[in-house]
This record gives structure tokens, sequence and C-alpha cells, in this order.
């Protein structure tokens, strides 16, 4: 006889609790100093991850206070990711014959190709200014500006004890913007240049040449080839992403 506990998946009372995964993060605090051994040796207790397979991730608890000049910039945590890539070559040929005429073609191309796929995690912090605990160590950070997408800061943190930790972000919207301008209002007017300098009466064959005003032709060739390599270079800017860590005093 099945028991109506049992028949809805419920454990009796007297039974042995079941160890199934948890996703539940348990800090707990440094133990107290221990006669005899100096401070700074003493075991810490660390942070355990319940989950499938226990992971024991060492440090203390260190208070940290997040900072920033700019308004909405956001810490992350840069937890993990992946990479993959993929390389090979390619191959092919072709055959073709010419009706009436005999003749036939052959032909064949050769080429490389490589491609790289790169995913980042990330933890989000909090928004400053605010205040945090993290893990002692050696920590790799982000920081985004109003939500936006992270920036990961080049060098790794590091915190041992409490610390202000300062994030300053560097926005180049307006300079993006500003190559996007360059290279479409500097091609047009290169362009226009160009073509009012030339002249369409004229046969080439002929005269041997079509440009009746070379000076205004060649500097809007200057402009035209100017714009886009300056407008290609402003276009192309990424924001940055850089922390200070200061002593709590």
């Amino acid at each position: 006889v099945m028991q109506p506990a049992t028949a809805l998946g419920q454990q009796p009372p007297a039974a042995q609790p079941r160890d199934e995964p948890s996703s539940t993060i348990v800090i707990d605090s440094p133990p107290p100093p221990q006669a005899g051994v100096p401070e700074f040796q003493t075991p810490s207790t660390g942070v355990i991850l319940d989950r499938p397979g226990r992971v024991l991730i060492s440090g203390t608890p260190v208070r940290a206070h997040f900072r920033s000049p700019t308004d909405g910039v956001s810490f992350q945590l840069r937890m993990g990711g992946s990479y993959s890539s993929i390389s090979g070559v390619s191959f092919g040929m072709g055959y073709g014959g010419y009706g009436g005429y005999g003749g036939y073609g052959f032909g064949y191309g050769v080429a490389p190709y490589y491609g790289e796929v790169i995913t980042k995690a990330y933890q989000p912090i909090c928004e400053t200014p605010c205040d945090a605990t993290l893990l002692s160590g050696r920590h790799r950070m982000a920081l985004s500006l109003e939500g936006g997408r992270p920036v990961d800061v080049a060098q790794p943190i590091d915190l041992s004890a409490d610390a202000i930790v300062e994030g300053v972000y560097v926005d180049k919207r307006r300079m993006r913007k500003a190559g996007w301008a360059t290279f479409v209002a500097g091609s047009i007017a290169g362009l226009a240049m160009m073509f009012a300098s030339v002249s369409y009466h004229n046969d080439p064959f002929v005269n041997g040449n079509q440009i009746r005003n070379p000076g205004v032709f060649y500097t809007g060739v200057g402009i035209f080839v100017g714009s886009i390599i300056t407008g290609a270079v402003l276009a192309s800017q990424n924001d940055e992403a850089h922390v200070n860590v200061y002593p709590v005093e």
C-alpha cells in the first residue's frame, strides 16, 4: 500500500532529507586569530557555493565603496566566457565549353577562411555611488554607462582590504558621430568638387583632357580621400573604462 505522502512525491518525516543541488551562496566571516599563528596566516572559511559538485572559493569578505565622476555608471564583475575559432581552406573549380568554336575553359580558386566567436559573462555589482561586499583577491571588472554594453577594464583589480573603487568611463559617442558626419559630408563635398571641375562637352579622345579646372579637381580628390580616412578613424573609436583603487583611511 502506497502512503499518500509517497504518492505525492513527498518524503515521510522520519526519512533522511535528500542532498539536492542548491544555488545558495553562503558567505562566512573569517575565524578569529589563533594563538601563536600570525593574523595573515589565519585560514579563511571563504565562500561555499553549493551546486552539482561543491566548489570552494577561498577569500575573505571585503567591503568596497564604488563611485564615479560620471552619473549612470555601473560596475560589473566579469564571471567568465568562452572562445571558439574556425579555420580552413575552401577550394573550387569549374569547367565549361564554348559551343560552335570547339574551345573549352577550366578554372579553379583557393581561399582561406578564419573566424572567432568570443562570449563574455558579467555579474552586475551596483550603480554608483553604492557599497558592496566582494571576496578578496584579483577581479576582472567592467563598466557600463546608462545600462549599455559593458566595457572591460584593461587590468585586473586587486582587493585585499576595505577600499574605495573609482571607475572612470570615457564616452566616445560624440567622436563616433563626428566621424560619420565627416565621412558623409566630406565624401559628398569632394565628389561635388570633382564633378564640377570636369567639362562634359570635351571629347577625351580628341582633346585629351576633360578637366577644366585641375586645382578644384585635385582639391576635391584630397577632400574625398581625407574625409574617408578621418571619418573611419573617428567612427571606429571605442569607449574606455578605467578603475582606480584607494585604501579606506
